[in-house]
């Protein structure tokens, strides 16, 4: 197993991540060929520069844009670049859920809903390429989890476009709920949405343990100059010997009885839970009080969404109570491989793995039904030749 552990003395945001696992060996030129690609209406160039400061060495980073087209995405238009990309699918979904939980920071301090939000600096080219960038180099490294520690904030005030609002900004402090963070005497912005989100999103968590051998390590310095620090944030990427066969991960279940709702009413619910992020989302049909039927509804979130969907399951069910369940779950390695089948159609199979071999495989429901009703042939004919065809 593999973990990066990030220590952080500046601060953190989304190009020192970025440039931190660049240093540990993450191929930038790979990412920018690839980003560029991705997004046609601009062009930019990743460049890192030597960097040395309180006796401390480094590198920055900079996404520098040589096209600009302007534009202010919001959140279907980057789910759209982040599918266009060639990162492998495992990075395509962490970049997703950092940018779903940016949206659903943002959309709680603005009073909207997630797929209303139109982000502004974090919709510029540069923050897109250091998330996506960030979530590429994951998977370059091997990674399996990161972890780091307190990070330290300024005091004060910045301005953005929304005029002059408090440090920390309002979405980076929903992005950091339950996560210990140190005040310190610098009147600046540290810790911003985008290095926020990615520590926040991708796998393992602040006080994580770390135990293995040290690969490599590397310093990253973010573009301000601090009073009384350096503007650094250094990265540890640890081996252990033992390679585990999955993912584990801490993870809140939220339960409550609904005795009161129709079938429409529950499929809706379960729908809206899904659209808004949730892991999973079940329901077991049972006898309530009075011998009534009823469901016991189920929904698996991490711990920082545990407000925003104990609220979403009040508003949408009407239940008085849930109860709140902190748990673990362990993950399979996955990734998904296209099959063409004899119609001309592709269709998508997601491959699960133990211990690096394959155990289990399952095309795409979307995929099939699609082919099934343009082609003219049964669902399950369809299903069964794409197994076949990832076979051969």
């Amino acid at each position: 197993m593999k973990q990066i552990r990030f220590d952080s003395v500046g601060g953190v945001s989304g190009d020192m991540v970025l440039a931190a696992m660049a240093g540990l060996g993450a191929d930038l030129k790979v990412m920018e060929r690839g980003l560029n690609d991705a997004i046609p209406e601009d062009e930019f160039v990743l460049e890192t520069m030597p960097f040395s400061d309180y006796g401390m060495n480094g590198v920055k980073l900079d996404v520098k844009i040589t096209k600009s087209s302007g534009i202010e995405r919001g959140l279907e238009e980057i789910g759209r670049i982040i599918d266009r990309t060639s990162m492998p699918e495992t990075a395509k979904k962490r970049a997703h859920d950092v940018f779903q939980r940016l949206a659903h920071a943002e959309a709680e301090v603005h009073g909207c809903r997630a797929d209303h939000v139109h982000f502004h600096e974090v919709g510029a080219v540069d923050s897109i390429v250091d998330i996506l960038g960030s979530c590429w180099a994951f998977e370059m490294l091997g990674a399996d989890s990161i972890s780091f520690g307190v990070l330290p904030e300024g005091t004060g005030t910045f301005r953005c476009r929304h005029g002059i609002y408090p440090i920390p900004a309002p979405a980076t402090l929903r992005l950091l709920k339950d996560i210990d963070m140190e005040q310190t005497d610098e009147p600046f912005e540290m810790i911003t949405p985008t290095g926020a989100a990615l520590l926040t999103t991708l796998p393992g968590g602040q006080n994580k343990g770390v135990s293995g051998k040290v690969v490599s390590s590397a310093l990253s310095f973010g573009s301000r100059k601090l009073n009384g620090r350096p503007n650094a944030l250094r990265a540890t990427l640890i081996a252990s010997g033992k390679n585990a066969a999955w993912t584990a991960e801490s993870c809140i279940e939220l339960e409550t009885n609904l005795d009161d709702v129709t079938p429409e009413a529950a499929g809706a619910l379960s729908a809206k839970l899904f659209e808004n992020g949730a892991r999973d989302v079940w329901m077991i049909p049972a006898v309530m009080k009075k011998q009534r039927p009823g469901y016991v509804l189920h929904v698996l979130c991490f711990e920082s969404d545990l407000d925003r969907f104990s609220e979403l399951v009040f508003r949408e069910s009407g239940t008085l109570g849930i109860r709140v369940n902190r748990t673990e779950r362990r993950i399979l390695e996955r990734d998904m491989v296209a099959v063409n089948l004899s119609c001309g159609a592709e269709v998508h199979v997601k491959r699960a793995f133990l211990d690096g071999m394959v155990i289990s495989a399952k095309p795409e429901y979307e995929d099939c039904r699609k082919v099934s009703a343009e082609y003219g042939i049964p669902y399950r004919e369809v299903f069964s030749e794409a197994l076949n065809a990832l076979k051969k």
